[in-house]
């Protein structure tokens, strides 16, 4: 295969149309002292030789210069499809987000929310002390989830402090560390009205914030400690089933 006939197979892979690949392949051959030339060699239509070279500017794959058209190298292309696949990759990933809650709830989902950033998680942190609710009820791997928070423990006395005000605290931490320790002392307990129990499962990278009252859940995952996400949702179905898992957990924790 000649490297015209490769270079147009890659092209149309790129999802260029054939019009803009036989106009960039004219060009590769010689520049054009204006458009209309490229309507003569090429044998198009001016309309379609003109929209295809419009598009061919925007990728910056040609450029047209005191009326003269020639063709650029494909630097721009490889930047808009890298651009691309990016931009796939973030709906891929929201995609696989939201798949296990369509799978997993018989019932409405009211709200559905995911943050990507630190700051957007720890916002979604302390919003989950100041809504209604009865109970506060935390399960998981609180030890690292702290460390994905711009403000660290700062947040975690923010949201104590707001919760304290109104319900008290059971929570299952499934790691332990300096973070854990502290709320897990006597002192803190009565301070914070919080009982902890730690449950050596070693779970890390999931971090989940419930209550009793209230049917929001934020499910945080930061398995890949570069790219967390916290996903917030208002689910009667999915609270009674966190809520359920808590209780056989608590059990558990129990014996």
């Amino acid at each position: 295969m000649s490297i015209n006939s490769k270079l147009k197979e890659l092209l149309l892979q790129a999802n260029l149309s054939e019009t803009e690949t036989l106009i960039y392949l004219e060009l590769q051959k010689s520049p054009a002292q204006n458009r209309w030339e490229l309507v003569q060699r090429t044998g198009l239509s001016k309309s379609a030789t003109y929209r295809a070279i419009e598009k061919l500017q925007t990728l910056k794959m040609v450029q047209i210069k005191d009326k003269e058209v020639r063709a650029l190298s494909l630097k721009g292309l490889v930047a808009e499809l890298s651009t691309s696949e990016r931009n796939l990759k973030k709906v891929s990933n929201k995609l696989k987000d939201i798949s296990p809650f369509l799978q997993n709830s018989k019932g409405p989902i009211e709200v559905f929310e995911t943050y990507y950033t630190p700051k957007q998680i720890e916002e979604a942190y302390i919003f989950m002390s100041e809504h209604e609710y009865n109970v506060n009820i935390d399960f998981g791997d609180f030890e690292n989830f702290v460390e994905i928070l711009p403000s660290h423990m700062h947040a975690a006395y923010t949201f104590q402090n707001n919760r304290i005000k109104k319900a008290r605290n059971e929570a299952i931490c499934t790691t332990h560390g300096p973070h854990t320790s502290y709320f897990c002392t006597r002192a803190a307990e009565i301070k914070f009205k919080n009982k902890i129990k730690v449950l050596n499962l070693d779970t890390k990278g999931n971090f989940t914030i419930f209550s009793e009252g209230s049917d929001y859940v934020l499910f945080n995952n930061f398995d890949d400690p570069e790219n967390p996400h916290s996903t917030l949702v208002k689910s009667k179905v999915l609270a009674n089933t966190q809520r359920a898992q808590f209780k056989y957990f608590s059990q558990l924790a129990g014996k």
